[in-house]
């Protein structure tokens, strides 16, 4: 198995253990999950129990319309990388806006698309090009998502600011955390006895188990 991800010889053996596991508990198989783990390390080093990620993960899954085992398969780094409040919490801003429609999985080809299509040339940009979004600019520090023309017609900067200030608050980030919870309990029912026990001494864990988590 090492073998097939050299990654995983720098990285504690029960947390890529339990990661591949749970990888494969949404539906990939062993090859598929160290595909996974080859091409973002980070996937990998992240408790996919854990709140935070699971959080990132279940609002992708929603907000994009993809199965769990797909998230992990184009996604993960996104995931993995990002806080659930930056990228969740966002998501859930874009769509609490109904901005949520402007993000695509491949922003510059359709752009380069648009672009084509009413005479202008790929490689630049030009005005009246749909306000779209990518991953990548949900991700981004708060200044930088906040001068995309799709969140300043929502409000920009001070939106943003205050759409975080009371996101605790949220009646859906407040659900979305309980499915976290719910989701973190469930893989970790059906994993090996061995890897429960491992998880379960991990620093922290107890404090993790049924709210939401950065790692």
């Amino acid at each position: 198995m090492v073998g097939k991800a050299p990654i995983l010889l720098t990285i504690n053996s029960s947390v890529w253990q339990t990661a591949l596991a749970a990888m494969q508990l949404c539906g990939l198989t062993e090859e598929q999950a160290l595909e996974v783990g080859s091409k973002n390390a980070q996937a990998v080093c992240r408790n996919w129990l854990a709140g935070g990620p699971l959080a990132n993960r279940l609002a992708l899954q929603r907000c994009l319309q993809l199965t769990a085992g797909q998230v992990y398969m184009r996604h993960a780094g996104y995931a993995a990388c990002s806080s659930a409040e930056r990228l969740a919490g966002r998501l859930l801003f874009l769509q609490q806006h109904g901005l949520l429609h402007l993000l695509v999985a491949e922003k510059e080809e359709l752009l380069k698309q648009w672009r084509r299509q009413h005479g202008f040339r790929a490689d630049r940009r030009a005005a009246g090009e749909p306000p779209l979004l990518s991953l990548g600019d949900v991700t981004r520090p708060d200044a930088h998502f906040a001068s995309l023309a799709a969140v300043q017609a929502a409000g920009g900067l001070s939106a943003l600011q205050a759409f975080a200030a009371g996101l605790e608050s949220n009646p859906a980030w407040a659900e979305l955390q309980a499915a976290a919870a719910a989701e973190g309990a469930q893989l970790l029912a059906q994993l090996p006895p061995w890897l429960q026990g491992q998880w379960r001494a991990r620093p922290g864990a107890q404090r993790q188990h049924g709210r939401l988590a950065a790692v």
